[in-house]
């Protein structure tokens, strides 16, 4: 078991936004959490990293349990994320980008960085040689001197996700990554996440609105509603379960 969570409550003044959720994820796993709008699905994820810290309930990681930490411990525990909202730094290249997610490994002091020692040139080639590597797994080592702001919207979010994988993650949270994508987008992310899942030996957590590739590339899915969870089961469990169905009646998703 890698991620436990178990209890998790969590209110924004008197709207309690996540009510008794809980979860088990397995090393290895690539599992959904839908639900409508406004279900909490956003707010388990930064329960999760750090962003909020729950009202009530427990996130465990390998047994460990991540409440009351920094994000930047939480990453360094070994959970990453992406955005809904793509979080790029906007000015720098593609290759820095990556780059800078490598520091956090980086194993020297600032003191040395500042000196320029023998060691920390040698370690900043290996990261630049690692962030390069990465980017030649996304298609991008290309675009590596270019802006990250000057690459097509479906290229940025390969890019978050690319900066995300280099800090090293055992778990990965992916927001919506597929939002803004055209179909034939959305269909090349479906098959890059399977093979990032697969190339790296990282656990997938994915929040997504595209049910097409949800039910076609994870595993388990667990439902939101209200911040309430009202299903959980295989893809084929879920389309045919009717509270998901009418938790998204009239809400324009069909569970293809």
């Amino acid at each position: 078991m890698l991620l436990e969570i178990d209890g998790l409550n969590h209110r924004f003044g008197g709207l309690h936004a996540v009510r008794d959720f809980r979860l088990r994820v397995d090393r290895g796993e690539l599992v959904g959490i839908i639900g409508p709008n406004g279900a909490g699905k956003t707010t388990v994820f930064n329960l999760i990293t750090g962003v909020y810290r729950p009202y009530a309930g427990d996130i465990r990681l390998e047994g460990r349990s991540l409440v009351g930490l920094p994000p930047n411990q939480i990453v360094r525990r070994g959970v990453a994320r992406t955005f809904q909202t793509i979080r790029l730094f906007r000015d720098l290249s593609v290759l820095d980008n990556v780059r800078i997610a490598h520091y956090q490994r980086g194993g020297y002091s600032v003191w040395a960085s500042i000196l320029r020692a023998p060691r920390v040139m040698r370690r900043e080639d290996e990261l630049a040689w690692r962030a390069l590597e990465m980017l030649e797994v996304f298609g991008l080592a290309g675009v590596a001197a270019e802006p990250a702001k000057s690459l097509p919207y479906g290229a940025q979010r390969k890019l978050e996700i690319a900066r995300a994988l280099a800090t090293g993650p055992k778990l990965l949270l992916l927001d919506e990554p597929a939002a803004g994508m055209n179909p034939s987008e959305v269909e090349q992310l479906a098959d890059l996440i399977e093979d990032v899942r697969q190339r790296f030996g990282v656990t997938i957590l994915l929040i997504e609105h595209q049910m097409k590739m949800v039910m076609s590339i994870c595993r388990r899915l667990t439902v939101l509603d209200f911040g309430q969870i009202i299903a959980e089961g295989t893809p084929e469990e879920i389309r045919q379960n009717p509270r998901v169905l009418e938790a998204y009646l009239g809400r324009g998703v069909t569970m293809a």
